[in-house]
């Protein structure tokens, strides 16, 4: 069962902007996911699945990378600062291997200046492997659980991405599953983006050996045995491209109760993108949702009307979800960049509007969003516009998104004036005149200086000395240093944990913190 085609506010084209972005994140196909959707789909017809596999299927192969940014910090540590670690290697790399997993690593190890440093990464990865590679994979699968839950996405699509990487051999290093105890729609999907991607990057031939190889190993032999029997049809390669555009996508997309929470569904999705891409560090942690509000207050100071508004805030949410190509090591360096890692810095307004444009329901964002680092005089990135050639939404985004940082940067010591008179002295260079005389405006009218509101802060089901455990453990304490915070034993503070992690439904470090931004916590 399908939806018909309807309007720009569709979850399953809004999702297509997630998946291209999480391609990126992972250095690799940015249709990938739209690929294993498409084959996916293709076995669950072969297969004749019910309704809800299908929708599990098509939905986890959209959603299945979003843990790319929150997960991006822990791998990263091993790598060169310029690397982003490659979807290929993360998906075809057979984990359980040592030998594959030192021959994945030692493609890193260039000769240059930099070789000493690679080799001590190298060694520790090494070490450290095994608790790793479970954590990172835990931490894939579980974000991606959490963000389906956060859209309303019901338990059988959230458990298939839970065991997206489980194999049927029972060898898989997240939690170990076998054979039919794994659920059949992450089987599926499992093999849907192994196989995508192998055919992307080898060809038809080199995807049936694979997968012939692989049978009844890494893979669900049934779901092999379609696969390979859709390969006899004539002319498949060619269905699988067509089949695997947006179009043909929507047209086959399988229904979902979560497309049903609101009829115009774009605003809620870019607050998703806002979570995404503010994940990918500490540092950003409610961003873009901060520039949102400050931009609002500016574009409510110019007039706009309220649905100028509702599309400003929506351009302000995204603006930066082009991050994502940019490796986390280099996002986190700020000021201290090189020149080189400046120019890979000043290319997330390009990828941002790359990605916007790509999607009907946020190709009108696309312009706004990618100019909020162009200044007045044209000497800002990455088209170098100037004046009335930067869209206005772009020159609010230019102040609410300085003014941000400034603010963010103070943490819980915000001087909101002081923010104000550094921008001051780049009216006219870097900044609008309007739109900053309109940020004074919108801050002194609020009273105190207005400072900007914190995220609503929802507890669930936890209890108030829960909370307060989770919000140390997010900020990165151990258990010492939080039992020493709260005046309680270590023994109390892993009690503790552990009735969080179970209410929340997650086994690693990283899902819990990725619950305690979403919910407001820190």
């Amino acid at each position: 069962m399908v939806h018909d085609k309807r309007a720009n506010g569709d979850l399953a084209m809004l999702l297509f902007a997630l998946s291209y972005a999480t391609g990126l994140g992972f250095g690799g196909h940015i249709e990938h996911g739209l690929g294993s959707a498409s084959l996916g789909l293709l076995l669950a017809d072969r297969l004749t699945l019910a309704d809800e596999e299908r929708e599990a299927i098509f939905y986890g192969a959209l959603l299945k990378d979003v843990a790319c940014t929150a997960c991006s910090a822990g791998i990263a540590a091993f790598f060169p600062d310029e690397e982003q670690v490659s979807l290929a290697d993360v998906i075809l790399l057979d984990p359980s291997q040592l030998s594959d997993m030192i021959g994945w690593l030692s493609r890193y190890l260039r000769l240059d200046a930099h070789f000493p440093g690679r080799v001590a990464k190298f060694l520790s990865f090494i070490v450290q492997c095994g608790p790793i590679v479970k954590e990172t994979m835990r931490s894939h699968c579980e974000v991606a659980e959490l963000f389906a839950r956060q859209l309303g996405f019901p338990d059988y699509v959230q458990r298939t991405l839970r065991f997206q990487w489980e194999r049927w051999d029972g060898k898989g290093m997240a939690y170990g599953l076998k054979g039919p105890a794994i659920p059949r729609t992450a089987r599926i999907l499992h093999l849907a983006q192994v196989l995508d991607l192998t055919y992307r990057f080898g060809g038809p031939a080199a995807t049936c050996v694979l997968a012939q190889e692989k049978r009844g190993v890494r893979f669900d032999p049934e779901a092999v045995d379609a696969f390979l029997a859709l390969t006899q049809q004539e002319a498949f390669w060619n269905t699988l491209e067509e089949q695997s555009t947006q179009e043909a996508l929507l047209a086959r997309r399988p229904s979902t109760v979560a497309d049903q929470a609101l009829e115009d569904q774009s605003e809620r999705m870019c607050e998703v993108l806002a979570d995404f891409i503010d994940l990918k560090t500490r540092e950003t942690w409610h961003h873009s949702r901060t520039v949102a509000e400050v931009a609002v207050g500016i574009g409510t100071r110019l007039g706009l009307e309220p649905n100028k508004l509702t599309r400003l805030r929506c351009a302000a949410l995204v603006h930066d979800v082009g991050k994502v190509a940019v490796p986390v090591a280099i996002l986190a360096k700020g000021e201290q960049r090189s020149s080189s890692e400046w120019e890979t810095y000043r290319l997330h307004p390009y990828y941002t509007q790359r990605i916007l444009e790509r999607v009907d329901a946020l190709r009108e964002l696309a312009q706004a969003a990618a100019a909020h680092h162009e200044w007045i005089n044209g000497q800002g990135y990455h088209r170098q516009l100037c004046g009335e050639q930067i869209p206005l939404y772009g020159r609010i985004l230019a102040v609410a998104n300085t003014y941000a940082r400034l603010v963010q940067q103070r943490g819980e010591q915000q001087d909101l004036a002081e923010a104000l008179r550094k921008m001051h002295s780049l009216v006219g260079r870097q900044f609008d005149r309007a739109c900053y005389d309109a940020l004074v405006a919108s801050v002194k009218g609020a009273g105190s200086l207005g400072r900007i509101p914190r995220r609503s802060r929802k507890v669930g089901n936890l209890t108030e000395r829960e909370a307060e455990v989770l919000c140390l453990l997010a900020q990165g304490r151990n258990t010492p240093q939080i039992a020493q915070r709260l005046d309680i034993s270590k023994k109390t503070v892993e009690h503790h944990v552990a009735h969080i992690y179970d209410k929340l439904g997650v086994t690693c470090r990283t899902a819990a913190v990725v619950y305690a931004v979403q919910q407001g916590l820190v």
